[in-house]
């Protein structure tokens, strides 16, 4: 009798073990990230931002690096002062939050310069104004770079290039091709005025996205 008294603790032992409640899974903290459209240009620019966090998300806060702020999930903001901003978006959930921060990300220039005047400016970032007068795609080189002349000859003037690797999303844009689409255009262009070669006061300016580029007159 004592036996059985014993074997039916057991099994109620195991019984009770058997019905216990699952741990809760363990949910991870969310992790921030944004992008913003266009990233640079000449003021008053209005940016679009993308909030591009995972995770579970049920607030935001965005820093757009002027002074003001926005708690909208994706929101818009124009920037009315030249600079290059730093913007942070926070993001927080029930099991956590997290910031992301890019530094100088927004770069907005104060006013349009003409081609002339781009070798004054290097190192700046500035919308540079002028007429497309020649265009090469050097399809043959290993950077498959597109180029984009304000001035013939093109040597030791100012030009736009487009590399490669981003030339798909200007034909995408542009059709039929950026260099058939551009030539005799007057355009503006918004970028940082870097040297070709380094050390030469050549300006140049690389056109990484299309809206970088945009047709003011025939």
């Amino acid at each position: 009798m004592h036996k059985l008294f014993l074997l039916a603790l057991v099994l109620l032992s195991l019984m009770t073990g058997c019905a216990r409640e699952p741990e809760p899974a363990i949910v991870p903290p969310p992790t921030a990230d944004f992008a913003a459209r266009p990233d640079e240009g000449i003021t008053p620019l209005k940016v679009t931002f993308t909030d591009l966090s995972t995770g579970d998300v049920t607030r935001w806060h965005w820093d757009f690096g002027d002074g003001q702020f926005s708690n909208e999930s994706e929101p818009g903001h124009i920037y009315t002062s030249a600079g290059n901003y730093t913007v942070s978006l926070a993001v927080m959930g029930p099991s956590g939050s997290d910031v992301e921060t890019k530094v100088e990300y927004i770069k907005v220039g104060s006013r349009v310069i003409s081609w002339e005047e781009a070798g004054s400016y290097i190192g700046q970032h500035k919308v540079v104004e002028g007429t497309i007068v020649g265009t090469h795609y050097a399809s043959d080189t290993k950077s498959q770079p597109t180029f984009l002349d304000f001035h013939k000859p093109y040597q030791d003037y100012f030009k736009c290039i487009i590399w490669g690797r981003d030339r798909e999303k200007f034909i995408k844009e542009f059709p039929p091709n950026p260099e058939s689409y551009f030539l005799n255009k007057h355009v503006q262009v918004t970028g940082l005025l870097e040297e070709y070669l380094k050390g030469s006061g050549i300006p140049e300016i690389i056109l990484r996205d299309p809206s970088q580029i945009k047709v003011i007159g025939e």
